[in-house]
């Protein structure tokens, strides 16, 4: 099968997985996007946007919460969608679809 492009079967748990996470994402590259909590990100999307923060400013709400800037939100959104990607892969099985879900929702509002 040299030169035949790989051909990768997706169940339906998983093609819904991977359009919420691209749902989450392309919304992070919103322009009107505020300012974010840490926790509020996906937990499965937390090691790897800790990790783009590295060296990069953030600041405490009043409740004391990490905060992030909308600006580096969409740097990070933009790596992961047509840069670098991922450091690590991300099991489908394992992303919570409906918390991905009600983010990308939160940040349409």
């Amino acid at each position: 099968m040299c030169g035949l492009p790989y051909l990768i079967l997706m169940t339906s748990c998983s093609q819904d997985a991977y359009q919420a996470l691209r749902d989450y994402l392309n919304g992070l590259l919103n322009p009107s996007l505020a300012d974010q909590a840490l926790a509020d990100v996906p937990a499965a999307l937390r090691p790897g946007l800790e990790t783009f923060m590295t060296g990069k400013t953030e600041y405490q709400d009043e409740a004391g919460r990490r905060m992030i800037y909308a600006a580096d939100l969409a740097a990070w959104a933009a790596d992961l969608i047509y840069g670098a990607g991922l450091t690590a892969p991300l099991p489908l099985a394992t992303v919570d679809v409906a918390a991905l879900r009600a983010a990308t929702l939160r940040h349409a509002a």
